[in-house]
């Protein structure tokens, strides 16, 4: 289990889900992953796995969720998104978050960790992962290596298969995919987050669950080289993933490349 104070800027620090019905999305990962909430005036809910935060819920005219990456002042963040060829859609708001796009499109929050509210993972029903999906992978590696500083190591041949590796002094953060012709031609630039289950028939039966409470199987559950993966929607279109991590995932990243972008 892994808490979120002492991040490093370009952590993933909080997942949140936006929804147009937010009771009845709460409703629906209650279900899924067995979570409740406390649930603030402004109809924010901070999801509970036990006693540990996992991820939010609030209001919002799109259902998508969003993840959020560390960072230590969000006016420095605006001014290096800017250099790096991002785009900033919001903020900062309250002093303490920033919503940005990088140069392929995607939506991305960077912001402070809160003090007061722990970001579990490493549990049942908690954040476990993400894939940034983009059609520019070089253009997104460059971007987020500005920001971060990220290692960055490509995982296939750069060619039938991008995929890299981001990483923070030795430790895999998040991964980035260059969508291929699997991906609809419309689908736009996005983050997918993943949940972690408790083991391989975990997997299954969570997809199995979605449906029984209105969402839907987007890809059916397969064995990964990380383990076993369903990408699921929610009843009010949000996607996300849920895997169930293999044992040597962490050798399985492999050692981080040098980055061919690092000038």
């Amino acid at each position: 289990m892994t808490f979120t104070p002492g991040l490093l800027p370009g952590s993933p620090c909080w997942v949140d889900l936006t929804s147009p019905d937010p009771n009845a999305s709460r409703e629906f990962y209650a279900n899924l992953f067995g979570w409740h909430y406390e649930v603030d005036r402004n109809g924010y809910g901070v999801a509970l796995a036990g006693a540990n935060p996992v991820a939010g819920i609030g209001p919002g005219r799109e259902a998508a969720w969003m993840l959020h990456l560390a960072i230590r002042n969000p006016w420095i963040a605006v001014e290096r998104v800017g250099q790096h060829g991002g785009k900033v859609l919001r903020g900062p708001i309250g002093g303490q978050q920033v919503v940005a796009a990088d140069p392929s499109g995607a939506r991305i929050a960077l912001s402070i960790p809160s003090p007061g509210r722990r970001f579990t993972t490493g549990i049942p029903g908690s954040f476990e992962w993400a894939d940034l999906n983009t059609r520019d992978g070089q253009v997104a590696d460059k971007f987020f290596h500005g920001l971060f500083h990220y290692e960055q190591g490509q995982v296939g041949d750069g060619v039938e298969l991008d995929y890299t590796i981001w990483w923070q002094h030795g430790t895999a953060v998040l991964g980035r995919y260059r969508m291929d012709s699997d991906f609809p031609a419309s689908t736009p630039p996005h983050w997918m987050v993943f949940f972690r289950v408790l083991d391989e028939l975990s997997t299954d039966q969570t997809a199995e669950r979605a449906v029984q409470w209105g969402g839907a199987v987007t890809v059916d559950p397969f064995d990964s080289a990380y383990g076993r993966v369903a990408v699921l929607e929610d009843p009010m279109g949000a996607s996300f993933s849920v895997i169930a991590p293999a044992q040597d995932d962490e050798d399985d990243y492999g050692a981080a490349n040098d980055d061919p972008y690092d000038d």
